[in-house]
Parts: structure tokens; C-alpha cells; sequence
């Protein structure tokens, strides 16, 4: 067990920073200009130790998560894709739709931002799958 946390939870670490690195640099982040209108403006990137300690957050859910579901799926690939998933509903539609029942924006904008987070939680939970496998860990 405690070699799967050591390279998991730095891999989940490193997935979710590239990934936050290459949304900002395609501009393909989540549209800020609609909560501008309502005061909620980011006026600055958020400080990278706050960033950081959502990804350590999210890495340390997604892992135990995957823990609770491995073995239950029937395949050990379905297993990360399960947790990536049920990962996703919290960080894709619950999060659109709090956005849009407390700003009372379109979701349009909010949505493909939500799809992207369903790639990177597919891969995060697949990559999961992966580490468990190799490092034999039974449940």
C-alpha cells in the first residue's frame, strides 16, 4: 500500500498541474468574464500553494475512492475509469449547476470546461488502475 500512495499521489500531483498548465496556456480555463459582471472577478491568478493544496486535496479523494471501488467492478481498468467518474460528478455537473443556480449565468460556457475535467479524472483514475496493477496491490 505504501508504495502505490508514494507514486500515485505525486502522478495524480503532476497530472493535475499539467493539466491546469495547459488549460491557462490555451485559454481554454473556465470563462471568468460572466462572474465579472457579479463581482466575482479573479483580478489575479490564484497563488500556486492554493492551487497545489486543491490538486493534494482532490488526489487524496480520488485515491481513496479508487481504494473503496477497486476489485468491484469486475476488470482493473474498469475500476479507474469508475472512480474518475464518480470523481467527475462532483468536479463537472454539481459544480455547473452550483454556478449557475447561484449566479443564475447560462451553463453554456460552464460545460465544456466540465467535459475537460471528465478527460483528466478519466485519465487520473486509469492511471490509478495502472499503478495498482503494477505494484500488485490487492485488495
Amino acid at each position: 500500500m505504501g508504495r502505490f500512495l508514494a507514486i500515485s499521489l505525486p502522478l495524480l500531483l503532476i497530472f493535475m498541474g499539467l493539466f491546469s498548465l495547459g488549460m491557462g496556456r490555451l485559454g481554454l480555463g473556465p470563462p471568468m468574464d460572466d462572474l465579472a459582471v457579479l463581482g466575482l472577478e479573479r483580478g489575479a491568478a490564484l497563488p500556486l500553494k492554493l492551487s497545489a493544496g486543491g490538486w493534494l486535496i482532490e488526489s487524496l479523494a480520488l485515491t481513496a475512492l479508487f481504494l473503496l471501488i477497486q476489485g468491484r467492478s469486475g476488470a482493473w481498468w474498469l475500476d479507474g475509469l469508475v472512480a474518475g467518474l464518480i470523481a467527475w460528478v462532483f468536479r463537472g455537473p454539481i459544480l455547473v449547476l452550483s454556478i449557475v443556480s447561484l449566479s443564475r449565468l447560462d451553463s453554456d460556457p460552464w460545460w465544456p470546461m466540465s467535459l475537460r475535467w471528465l478527460a483528466l479524472y478519466a485519465a487520473c483514475g486509469l492511471a490509478l488502475a495502472i499503478v495498482a496493477r503494477s505494484v500488485a496491490l490487492e485488495r
